[in-house]
């Protein structure tokens, strides 16, 4: 069984538009092969609290809002998955602000590669402009995280529960779940990239040079025996 979670930033629930967006890949991909299921969570449906910088995460290796929170199950969850996708609406040219207080709450996984030998996706949705910055940073964060981003998708909406061209918006997810497909049944490899062995570098330096801040991110890597690594390659065969 394949398992695949996703989160979208949106308050609206169901109807929320990138959630339907996504719904229909996912239902895509389940008629494709029975044997996948997936999650699909919006920020409304949990209680996320903000990130107040303690620096406990990356000090302690643990976060006290965790305790008083849904992040911790969000983050087993993530952790429990074959395949990760992150989506947002676009509000005021860039992700939510739920989506952001979510990918806050992240900020160790982004320094210690949490999610690596995972492949993913980005999510979106407008009524006019954003999309692109949308995309550029969930993949960036996705990237430092350790996930391989294979493809985006997105469309046009405006109010709640309301898409532009509904059957364009099928098309390109039925497109996009021909293009996950393949890495769920493992017929694809995920490999690394740019951005990925550029995440490698600046962490590997990063918590080498701050580990009297970085303490709980360095003993990770040192555990997991990154630091002897020279590149994310290396990180993905140790992991394949």
């Amino acid at each position: 069984m394949k398992k695949i979670f996703g989160f979208i930033g949106s308050p609206l629930k169901k109807k929320s538009n990138t959630y339907t967006l996504t719904k229909m890949m996912l239902n895509k991909l389940v008629e494709m092969n029975k044997d996948i299921e997936f999650e699909l969570i919006t920020a409304g449906d949990v209680h996320i609290q903000s990130c107040n910088g303690c620096w406990s995460c990356m000090n302690l290796g643990k976060c006290p809002l965790d305790k008083t929170d849904d992040m911790l199950v969000l983050k087993q969850k993530m952790l429990d998955s074959d395949f990760i996708i992150l989506g947002s609406p676009v509000y005021a040219m860039h992700v939510s602000g739920q989506m952001k207080i979510f990918l806050d709450r992240l900020a160790s996984w982004y320094h210690t590669f949490r999610l690596a030998g995972k492949p993913g996706i980005t999510v979106s949705m407008t009524a006019g402009a954003g999309l692109e910055e949308v995309h550029k940073y969930l993949k960036l964060v996705l990237n430092a995280a350790g996930v391989k981003v294979i493809s985006s998708l997105d469309s046009f909406g405006t109010l709640p529960g309301t898409l532009t061209d509904p059957e364009n918006a099928l098309k390109s997810a039925y497109k996009a779940a021909y293009e996950i497909y393949p890495y769920l049944t493992h017929e694809k490899i995920i490999g690394t990239d740019e951005g990925l062995e550029y995440s490698f570098q600046v962490n590997k330096n990063k918590v080498i040079y701050g580990v009297e801040v970085l303490k709980a991110d360095y003993k990770y890597w040192k555990k997991h025996g990154m630091l002897e690594m020279n590149s994310f390659e290396e990180l993905l065969e140790k992991i394949n």
